[in-house]
């Protein structure tokens, strides 16, 4: 018997101030089937996990969630209507004409206002979408999982239905924790990929000061990234950009990356990217976050951790270019 699709009013937003990962727990909803399907179409939101279904927002202006910083605050912000969909449904109106190119990066290094930039060129695309945050969770992502395929295949359903409200092939900017399992991601070796970073002392101070992170988990993070930019350089055409390159003359950057991704990127676009907090609105925006307390002593740990001999036989063993220095 085919599960229903429910439509559900929401009633109070939760989290609407947090960078938390999006999860059904954010909304408080009453059922209400006898509200139509909002004309402005439905906008994947998350997966409802132990319901096995996905959870759209309804009726939200395309160009301000384009705009936005981050798309999953920008829904739980202004959701008013969701559908609850069950994950054999398939894709609500998208057909996945075109492949997403995906921004994996370890945080911390400008990826915000790399998809401002890409925004401001007129370039389709959202940042930090996180129904893939959620299927690149460890127990989510795990091979012996015998739901992570099931799952993937909703993926893309939603996926699909990103693109089309989207439109194009969309540059996707994914959370740092995506960089787990790239290859969840990737449908073919054809696919199109983005890596970003930034030099590791200047990305761990960040790190430390923003999060306050341990050195553990601070240089295993950075790791990770370093990893998935292994695997996405045999696996993919994958585009490398540093965050100093962006910082300084950011034009041949720019251009070599609108040349990936067979679009222009104009001096000008580039400029209105720069002329504001990429992160503005949201409790990461510049002023707004308390600097953490003895962040000093972590990141001081952090790069003794980092020059240790047993990390630099790590980072020599993999097949990847200098991009911590």
């Amino acid at each position: 018997m085919t599960r229903p699709i429910f439509t559900l009013s929401v009633v109070h937003a939760r989290h609407t101030d947090t960078i938390g990962i999006a999860s059904p727990g954010d909304f408080v909803g009453r059922h209400a089937d006898d509200i139509p399907l909002p004309s402005g179409g439905a906008f994947p939101y998350c997966f409802d996990l132990l319901r096995r279904r996905a959870i759209y927002v309804c009726d939200v202006d395309i160009a301000a969630l384009r705009a936005a910083p981050f798309y999953y605050l920008h829904l739980r912000r202004r959701a008013r209507v969701l559908l609850s969909v069950p994950i054999e449904h398939g894709a609500l109106a998208g057909s996945g004409a075109a492949d997403p190119i995906f921004v994996f990066s370890p945080g911390r290094c400008g990826s915000t206002l790399l998809s401002r930039i890409i925004y401001e060129a007129g370039i389709p695309g959202a940042s930090e979408v996180d129904f893939y945050t959620q299927m690149t969770a460890a127990f989510w992502c795990h091979p012996r999982n015998p739901l992570r395929e099931p799952f993937r295949r909703a993926m893309w359903n939603l996926t699909a239905d990103l693109q089309s409200a989207l439109g194009g092939a969309p540059v996707i900017k994914l959370r740092s924790e995506s960089c787990r399992a790239p290859g969840l991601l990737l449908k073919s070796h054809r696919a199109r990929t983005l890596v970003m970073f930034r030099g590791f002392e200047s990305w761990a101070r960040s790190n430390a000061r923003t999060f306050g992170s341990g050195p553990g988990k601070s240089v295993g993070k950075y790791l990770r990234a370093l990893r998935c930019y292994a695997y996405l350089r045999k696996n993919s055409a994958c585009h490398l950009v540093r965050f100093e390159d962006l910082q300084k003359d950011s034009q041949p950057a720019c251009e070599k990356l609108g040349a990936f991704l067979g679009a222009s990127i104009p001096a000008a676009a580039v400029a209105r990217a720069k002329a504001h907090d990429s992160q503005e609105g949201t409790p990461l925006e510049l002023g707004r976050r308390r600097r953490n307390r003895a962040w000093e002593v972590k990141f001081d740990a952090a790069m003794r951790l980092w020059h240790s001999r047993r990390l630099a036989l790590l980072r020599d063993s993999l097949d990847i270019p200098n991009v911590w220095d």
